[in-house]
């Protein structure tokens, strides 16, 4: 079967028609469609793929420059589908294969030549793989609509047990010492605090692993941002809004390595009434993991070994110079298939 033109295979894969696709850029780019993407960055880089890039091609057939295209087509597809499933920001990777293909080839830094090797050396490349990860993903419409209620602060839609956050934020409100510790921050840090509408504690880094220097008091900003985070450790806040604690939330975040799972410490949580785990579950799924487990891991060893023999088997057919049916009936006969003549299962396994 003959490859697609590039253009044409890329505007399927976006899912994006032949005729008209310019138009349909920016709509789909807006911050309510795909919160988590820089839209100024992302169009520029899209109209290239699908309107430049295929003309560059047809001047430069190199396989250097084929496969910067497709290594740049994958990583604009990755900030398309949604922000969250790939390294930050996916629209920089893509910027830098955009400038490497637009360099002579002895101008092209070698650094970009071994991200193109990393996005495209998985042999399942075809089916959207990458290694043991995924580029093309499942339901990417399940993260992008996690990434919205992100956006929105919306942690709560993956908790069952709101009363008891709501009991909490209530506690808060009512404590005098809560107010009276706000009151010295605010005596003390005002040049720190004025014109801030929102003031927002140190993030804890993945693993709760130590990073930099840790608290500082060299100057008045470091003993400002270490006593706040002390006052947000002490009351659970994420930030403050006026004067108004921002209450930290059970929370549930794609990324690009894993979906974590955030408990605040206040919370007395109860796995199976607390979170809503049929909402985890899609959202982690989202990203395209197969079924686990003994049974299922024999299953694709065997569907591995099955698909290396019809490969072989299929280059002895095309050595032997068999075409149409006697090709697809050598293959099965040699796998062992017990019926040789149901091409479709053979031809699912040469895929």
């Amino acid at each position: 079967m003959q490859t697609p033109p590039f253009q044409t295979r890329w505007l399927t894969r976006f899912d994006l028609p032949s005729k008209g696709w310019q138009k349909l850029l920016a709509p789909r780019l807006t911050e309510t469609e795909r919160p988590f993407c820089d839209a100024k960055t992302a169009e520029p880089l899209l109209r290239f793929l699908f309107g430049e890039l295929p003309k560059l091609l047809k001047k430069d057939s190199s396989q250097e420059t084929a496969e910067l295209a497709e290594a740049f087509g994958w990583a604009c597809f990755a900030f398309w589908q949604c922000g969250s499933a790939f390294p930050s920001f996916p629209e920089n990777y893509a910027a830098s294969l955009h400038k490497a293909l637009s360099q002579p080839v002895d101008q092209r830094d070698p650094a970009t030549l071994v991200l193109v090797r990393l996005l495209l050396s998985s042999q399942d490349q075809r089916e959207g793989r990458c290694g043991f990860n995924q580029l093309a993903l499942n339901k990417p419409e399940i993260i992008r609509e996690s990434e919205r209620l992100i956006h929105e602060g919306r942690y709560e839609d993956y908790l069952k047990a709101q009363e008891k956050y709501d009991e909490y934020e209530t506690q808060l409100g009512f404590s005098a010492e809560f107010r009276d510790d706000w009151q010295s921050l605010k005596t003390c840090f005002a040049d720190q605090l004025r014109g801030k509408k929102i003031i927002h504690r140190t993030l804890i880094p993945e693993r709760n692993w130590e990073r930099g220097p840790g608290a500082q008091f060299d100057d008045a900003e470091q003993s400002f941002q270490a006593v706040f985070d002390l006052f947000c450790w002490k009351y659970y806040l994420w930030a403050m809004e006026g004067d108004r604690p921002l209450l930290l939330k059970a929370s549930v975040v794609f990324t690009p390595l894993g979906t974590q799972i955030f408990i605040p410490g206040y919370l007395s949580f109860d796995g199976r009434r607390d979170l809503d785990f049929k909402k985890v579950a899609s959202l982690h799924r989202a990203r395209g993991i197969t079924r686990q487990g003994p049974a299922f891991s024999d299953g694709r060893k065997e569907l591995a070994k099955m698909k290396r023999k019809a490969k072989a088997a299929d280059k002895e057919a095309r050595r032997r110079k068999l075409t149409g049916d006697a090709r697809y009936e050598y293959i099965g006969a040699q796998i062992e298939f017990d019926d040789h003549l149901d091409y479709r299962r053979t031809k699912k396994l040469l895929e």
